[in-house]
């Protein structure tokens, strides 16, 4: 197994961070089935990604203060592209301004011993590339949702 731990910085706090993930995620998780999400990630300008059946679910905090969330995916048609199972969680940061979006788990090469050895060579650099792609895209509608409320809100005039 391989192991990744992904972290993106989110311009929004943490409490309405956790909130805009969840208005994110909490209807798929409910509906239970697995949604298309394209995973991308471009090695000399050629995109090598991958549509994945991905799905969510509400996971356990021991701690019952941040809310992961857990996450799977595997490839709609086979191929060499691995199965992944790990975690989506909002972390509170040392400012208020800012929550931090982590991705962590773990995948099987595909292939055997080659596509371990692929996998130690190349193919973990371009999972985490993937998944900080990913976490981009999820960091940037949080953002842009908390920017439009922010702006949304009266002024003291």
């Amino acid at each position: 197994m391989t192991e990744i731990e992904i972290r993106r910085q989110v311009t929004c706090p943490y409490t309405r961070a956790k909130e805009l993930l969840r208005d994110r995620l909490q209807p798929l998780a409910e509906a239970g089935t697995s949604i298309e999400q394209r995973l991308s990630i471009a090695v000399h300008d050629r995109d090598l990604g991958k549509a994945v059946a991905m799905q969510f679910a509400v996971a356990h905090d021991p701690m019952h203060f941040d809310e992961p969330w857990d996450i799977s995916w595997e490839p709609e048609v086979g191929g060499v592209y691995p199965r992944f199972h790990g975690s989506l969680s909002i972390r509170a940061t040392d400012t208020y301004e800012n929550a931090r979006l982590e991705l962590r788990g773990s995948y099987e090469p595909p292939l055997g011993a080659i596509g371990k050895a692929f996998d130690s060579v190349l193919g973990k650099r371009i999972a985490e590339a993937t998944g900080e792609r990913f976490l981009d895209e999820i960091a940037s509608a949080i953002e842009e949702r908390h920017r439009a409320e922010e702006a949304a809100k009266p002024t003291g005039r």
